[in-house]
């Protein structure tokens, strides 16, 4: 077909956002080499690179138009807010280290996107496909049915109101009904917006995936801990960019501005319900707890606030909390000197997790890998630790038990694992077991504060609180 000709088909949106993020890529690349507030060329370089590794994959994923799920990617886009843009915006948290050290710190990250980016490359190689009567292609719920997730999406909602305002849960089974339908809205959000984006809702779904989206956010958020709700809003964007390929450019901003404002307001909120002891809000106090938690947002920002109350750079913070290369920084210009390599003292907390905790009563937590790790850097006493956690990645942690080696090797690892699970449910139904597993993947991918312990252990259970249940559905209703 002539491409001149008037019958020629337009560029499809994902071809767009490849050009699009292209010529973005360059323009910050070459904007960041001549206004870079940094002395040192490795930084700067490395910085550019960080960029590169972190959006060249999802932008080569959208031009080859991918079947399966992009896993690898994502993991890969996570890292520009968390270590890039610390540097492109020169992070009040980094300054204080000697470019030297953040030229390390940069080096680490790249070492890690790139080994996961040869794992991801290594998977391909002798792939052989899933059996058609494979474990992966089990489906529970065909695809034309899909639109029942509106209602689980529903009872998920409704498991929130219940738990949060009134004693009808049991407090014996509030964690593990807590991980069954937190698993169904995950799967429900995702599996939505999925629809949304390729223009299978009509006007009354849409209009209850929004309500039910807007509870799922906003019921969580009441313990000011915002994390939860970001997640679930990530989840739903990707999902929706998954079958649209493309980005829905105003959602977005407003998702920005919101988290911003709430973030920012956050410090003082804590003050009062946390350290003065004021009442929780009830479901008639609701609208006035996040008036209240607004415009103390509002305030801080544009007094140019930071989250706790000090003057910094307005409608910064969010990004400024988004970073994780300080943490890096830290790592690297403490260990292996004066502090020893851990030899991998947090990854022996892995195995135990397999094990419930009804049948290993004393088994040791998963958080205790954050513990050890802030104690043993000596970024808090014992104590402190028991009240306050740090999100560290996995890129410091695998450095602080093993160094370089141990970063690449956990990387490749991680990207050839999550590559080979996409391929093997590439052809998979959504609610496949296959394709629940993808999706549990992706949401994890999103989840880069935590140690491996946590991780994996959070995942495990997400695994288990949803096939369990879902095999004895089917057994019953064959």
């Amino acid at each position: 077909m002539d491409p001149h000709s008037p019958s020629s088909p337009l560029p499809s949106p994902g071809t767009r956002l490849v050009l699009i993020g292209t010529l973005g890529l360059v323009v910050v690349g070459v904007w960041f080499w001549f206004q870079s507030p940094w002395q040192d060329v490795g930084l700067n370089l490395l910085a550019i690179g960080i960029c590169s590794l972190g959006i060249a994959p999802m932008l080569r994923w959208l031009q080859r138009n991918d079947p399966s799920y992009p896993l690898p990617e994502l993991l890969q886009l996570t890292m520009v807010p968390f270590y890039a843009i610390p540097i492109l915006t020169e992070h009040q948290e980094i300054v204080g280290y000697h470019e030297s050290v953040l030229v390390k710190a940069a080096l680490l990250v790249v070492v890690f996107q790139a080994s996961a980016l040869l794992g991801s490359l290594f998977s391909g190689y002798n792939y052989v496909g899933p059996d058609v009567n494979s474990f992966w292609r089990m489906e529970f719920v065909s695809e034309k049915n899909l639109r029942f997730t509106t209602y689980t999406m529903m009872c998920t909602s409704a498991w929130l109101v219940f738990s949060a305002f009134t004693d009808l849960v049991p407090r014996e089974y509030y964690g593990a009904l807590r991980a069954i339908f937190f698993g169904i809205g995950t799967l429900s959000n995702f599996i939505q917006a999925r629809m949304w984006g390729a223009g299978q809702l009509n006007r009354s779904q849409k209009i209850l995936f929004v309500v039910n989206f807007l509870i799922q956010v906003i019921l969580p958020s009441m313990g000011l801990l915002l994390i939860t709700a970001l997640i679930t809003t990530l989840l739903a964007l990707v999902g929706y960019f998954s079958s649209a390929r493309r980005i829905p450019w105003l959602v977005c901003a407003v998702c920005l501005v919101v988290f911003g404002v709430l973030h920012n307001g956050k410090h003082q909120m804590r003050k009062l319900y946390w350290e003065q002891g004021a009442p929780a809000p009830t479901f008639t106090t609701l609208p006035a707890y996040f008036i209240e938690w607004i415009d103390y947002g509002l305030t801080s920002t544009f007094a140019g606030q930071d989250e706790s109350g000090r003057e910094g750079k307005p409608n910064a913070n969010i990004f400024q909390r988004a970073s994780l290369l300080q943490i890096v920084s830290y790592a690297v210009d403490t260990v292996p000197m004066p502090t020893p390599y851990l030899d991998g003292a947090t990854y022996a907390l892995i195995p135990p997790q397999v094990f419930p905790r009804f049948l290993w009563p004393d088994k040791p937590s998963p958080n205790d890998s954050v513990k050890m790790l802030s104690i043993r850097l000596g970024i808090l006493d014992a104590e402190q630790a028991e009240t306050t956690s740090i999100g560290y990645g996995l890129i410091a942690e695998s450095y602080v038990n093993f160094g370089f080696y141990g970063t690449g090797i956990l990387a490749f690892l991680i990207g050839w694992s999550l590559r080979r699970v996409a391929l093997a449910t590439a052809t998979c139904g959504t609610l496949s077991a296959g394709g629940i597993f993808r999706i549990l993947c992706l949401a994890w991918c999103l989840n880069t504060e935590t140690t491996l312990a946590v991780w994996l252990s959070s995942f495990y259970q997400a695994v288990v609180a949803i096939f369990v249940p879902l095999f004895f559905l089917q057994s019953l209703f064959r």
